[in-house]
């Protein structure tokens, strides 16, 4: 049965031609050309989601999204508030009023394709997890960056050996980029299928011992459970529903799990970047890197991450001297730097040519200190 989304805009051209566009993706539309409208329609057919333009001639969009999160049978319904209005101070306004996303006209029509898409997976009943009543969960954190070719599956190796270290518990590595993964031939396995395997399953066949049963130990005692390196198995990255059954468990296999999350945005990395503890947001310091990480950061808050769950890792990959300060970095991103890793060449070319992390082939380098220091941050507020 298609999901059925109430489309709410007084600009009738605007409504049509978003109507027609959402109903050749295959979505039945509800149209309302005014506040009082869009109420009525959604207590009386409960659409699976609501697209809102905020200024309207009788309720505006904020009040509409107010009282929809107030009622008790439609409160949970997803919402993007679709609007002109530009301003930062209208965004926080639609969050906080109860907007799930926040997107300006004009749009992409992909990018509204893959909000509608990633809010009515999120939407959808969770199925059921099986875990002992005992389970204690462990601290899940993701690392991503604005665009590839930053480092970010070097950091999540060499911080999940550091976390390791540095608390002596089990530690779980989970690269969540098929089709382009690096943890892998970084690590120096040949045809990883952990979670290639994990996906011909349904969400409900996903439980803690068939995850088990994926995971590789590598000799630094952390566990990792790899994705595919083949170009063609990145349409797996489109498996939502069950990419989150995965993530939702690894928690209970493990204290701490990092996610290795890629680059950018895709509606999957939203979901599970969403059943994160805490992020960790790699960036360079080059005038565009920090604009894109700027607006990486936007997107992140309007998923409500951002803040304390949020932290920032510099990393210098050349020894030059035209890049940014990391004070001027810190202070462009208005968020604290937690790290700054110094330039490391000769010891990455290293690490990659024999398949042995930075931290594990120089313990005693600036860099191992570096990614001590980053382990020691993360893990100080979780253990008692």
């Amino acid at each position: 049965m298609s999901e059925k989304i109430l489309v709410v805009d007084d600009d009738v051209d605007t409504l049509r031609l978003v109507g027609i566009m959402l109903e050749r993706q295959g979505y039945k539309i509800l149209a309302a050309e005014n506040g009082q409208r869009a109420l009525e329609i959604a207590a009386k057919e409960k659409p699976d989601l609501i697209l809102l333009d905020i200024m309207m001639p009788d309720i505006d969009g904020f009040e509409i999204a107010r009282r929809i999160r107030d009622d008790s049978v439609i409160g949970d319904t997803p919402i993007i508030m679709f609007t002109a209005k530009v301003q930062v101070g209208d965004k926080v306004t639609g969050l906080e009023a109860g907007a799930d996303v926040y997107l300006t006209k004009p749009t992409q029509p992909r990018e509204l394709f893959a909000q509608v898409k990633v809010l009515l997976a999120r939407a959808k009943k969770p199925q059921p997890i099986h875990l002992p009543k005992s389970a204690d969960r462990g601290h899940m954190i993701g690392v991503l960056a604005a665009k590839g070719g930053l480092g970010v599956s070097t950091l999540v190796i060499n911080l999940g050996i550091s976390v390791y270290r540095h608390v002596g518990k089990d530690v779980l590595v989970a690269d969540f980029r098929p089709g382009s993964s690096d943890v892998s031939l970084y690590l120096g396995y040949s045809l990883p299928k952990g979670l290639t395997q994990l996906l011909k399953l349904t969400p409900s066949e996903i439980n803690i011992d068939i995850i088990k049963r994926e995971l590789i130990t590598h000799n630094s005692g952390i566990r990792l459970l790899m994705a595919s390196r083949h170009p063609k198995d990145v349409s797996q990255i489109e498996q939502i529903e069950k990419l989150e059954a995965i993530a939702r468990q690894l928690p209970y296999l493990s204290k701490f799990v990092i996610l290795d999350l890629g680059a950018s945005l895709l509606p999957a990395t939203q979901s599970l970047a969403q059943l994160c503890d805490e992020i960790i947001i790699v960036v360079e310091p080059t005038p565009n890197n920090v604009h894109q990480t700027q607006l990486l950061m936007e997107d992140l808050y309007a998923l409500d991450i951002g803040g304390d769950r949020t932290r920032i890792v510099l990393i210098n990959r050349v020894r030059t001297g035209v890049q940014l300060k990391w004070e001027q970095v810190q202070d462009d991103l208005k968020h604290k730097i937690d790290v700054v890793f110094t330039p490391a060449p000769e010891l990455a070319y290293q690490a990659a040519m024999t398949s042995l992390p930075m931290v594990i082939q120089q313990p005693n380098s600036i860099t191992a200190q570096q990614f001590e220091k980053l382990a020691s941050t993360i893990t100080q507020h979780i253990l008692h």
